[in-house]
């Protein structure tokens, strides 16, 4: 089983996307504790005195996620984006606390690692995607970080020092849970005493989500086999290869007992059969092919050897991941007739027909693409995955009217999608209105949690307002909106 990668920074301009070389400390066990056994976990005191409140984790996750983004490489691809929240979303639902709001991002890192964060924060490396052979392993590592979220497993830990302010909280959570340079600097800049603390609670949280987890599991309809199943293969692989081990088995090793226990809480459960695979082999596969880190040729060159060598899980994942290298190497007409192929095999794939799409647009011919999507809409109306490649496909070639009438469509009900925010931004730049243009890139930052920059974002506005007094009220009203959420939030204005 592979579980690193080279890291090099060389990819098409296709693509435009390098390799962060940072390897993180996995959330995945950090925190723990079993259900069964609530008198051993450590003694945190009273539980309702010390635990956040909602508010003050909702503050915490926000400012996290902001320090985060300028650390981590987030993929912005709205396929892989979707298909991690609707399985993360369909987890949730299955949980124990189903009405909860969470958010599930993807980083484009090598290192297998998942973490939560207050707040309902979920973030999934890629290598953690590409290293997990069936969706209900991918699942049970999702299940598992649910549960840390709704047990509040971090707030619990750094619930005891909360005359620490939101900023220095959040980056506590980043010492407890990111390893390499960014944790480094985290410990630095928080107590790295109460790091050391904290870490020893780690064993009966972390037992404690694996119980949750495999609940959810067996209620999602996966099989809970699959969690320890995982783990054992994961602790078969660091005893042989203890060099290339991920870093949190080093750290936080999976210990016999624990893995003993969540085979037995999974025996519990009648076996369940995986449900069908397709879209996760076919997500697999395009982050090989697209977000591996490698350079594009020797991709492709990988997933030629697969196909000829017969060393795939999946045929049709690997062919699709195949063409998608191709596209990344520059090779648009090999990719266009592989990818046709696999249309013509299954042509209510939605991905297949994307990827075709996408292929005409990364050959400098967004036009073709916009009709070709326009083309896939007539069979998936409403699609929102679909409309939003259709509009950066509009907007590529200058179509910008349209492109901005889909989006304000969208955005009817849709608003505070940043996906949405963002793309018409974008269109409303490249087509010249810039009091617009900062006005919709506010909102992408506001409802991505960063306030400041949205204000920034909203005082370059104020300059495109002229003598508009209809403008100028619109700008001013926002601003002061803002500043007062953040007034009764207690948050610094900027």
């Amino acid at each position: 089983m592979k579980l690193t990668s080279p890291k090099i920074a060389n990819r098409a301009n296709t693509m435009r996307k390098l390799l962060k070389p940072l390897i993180f400390l996995t959330g995945l066990a950090v925190m723990t504790g079993p259900v069964q056994s609530q008198s051993n976990l450590p003694d945190l005191g009273d539980y309702s005195a010390t635990v956040l409140s909602a508010s003050e984790e909702q503050k915490l996750g926000r400012e996290f996620m902001r320090q985060i983004r300028q650390q981590l490489r987030f993929i912005d691809d709205q396929e892989l984006i979707t298909y991690l929240n609707r399985l993360g979303s369909m987890l949730v639902s299955n949980s124990d606390q189903p009405g909860r709001t969470f958010t599930f991002y993807l980083v484009e890192d090598n290192a297998l690692n998942a973490f939560a964060v207050p707040g309902g924060h979920i973030t999934v490396h890629t290598g953690l995607i590409t290293n997990t052979l069936h969706e209900a392993e991918l699942a049970s590592v999702i299940a598992h970080e649910i549960a840390h979220v709704t047990q509040s497993h971090i707030a619990r830990m750094i619930a005891q020092n909360k005359r620490t302010n939101i900023p220095a909280m959040a980056a506590l959570i980043a010492a407890i849970l990111l390893g390499g340079q960014a944790g480094t600097a985290a410990i630095m800049g928080t107590q790295a005493a109460l790091v050391e603390r904290q870490l020893q609670y780690s064993r009966s949280f972390e037992e404690e989500a694996d119980a949750i987890g495999i609940q959810t599991l067996a209620s999602a309809g996966y099989d809970p086999r699959a969690m320890p199943d995982f783990f054992g293969r994961l602790q078969q692989y660091s005893r042989s290869q203890e060099s290339n081990a991920p870093e949190f088995l080093r750290t936080h090793p999976l210990t016999y007992s624990r893995i003993a226990e969540s085979v037995a809480r999974a025996d519990q459960y009648p076996r369940i059969e995986n449900p069908d695979e397709t879209q996760f082999q076919l997500m697999k596969a395009k982050i090989r092919a697209l977000y591996s880190g490698s350079d594009p040729a020797r991709v492709a060159q990988g997933f030629a050897v697969g196909l000829k060598e017969n060393t795939y899980e999946n045929l049709y994942a690997e062919r699709y991941g195949y063409a998608l290298a191709l596209m990344a190497d520059g090779q648009y007409q090999a990719a266009r007739e592989l990818m046709s192929e696999l249309i013509s095999q299954d042509p209510e794939r939605l991905s297949y027909s994307i990827a075709l799409a996408n292929i005409e647009t990364a050959d400098g011919r967004p036009g073709d693409a916009a009709k070709a999507y326009q083309r896939i809409r007539a069979n998936h109306p409403d699609n929102l995955v679909l409309d939003l490649y259709f509009i950066n496909a509009l907007i590529e070639s200058e179509q910008y009217a349209e492109a901005k009438k889909i989006l304000k469509s969208h955005l009817l009900s849709r608003r505070g999608d940043p996906r949405l925010h963002k793309l018409l931004a974008r269109a409303e730049g490249e087509s010249g209105n810039h009091l617009a243009a900062h006005q919709e890139l506010a909102e992408f930052y506001y409802f991505n949690g960063n306030s400041a920059e949205a204000l920034r974002q909203l005082g370059l506005a104020k300059k495109y307002t002229g003598d508009s007094f209809y403008a100028q009220s619109s700008v001013s009203a926002r601003i002061e909106e803002i500043q007062q959420e953040l007034r009764i939030r207690g948050e610094k204005i900027p």
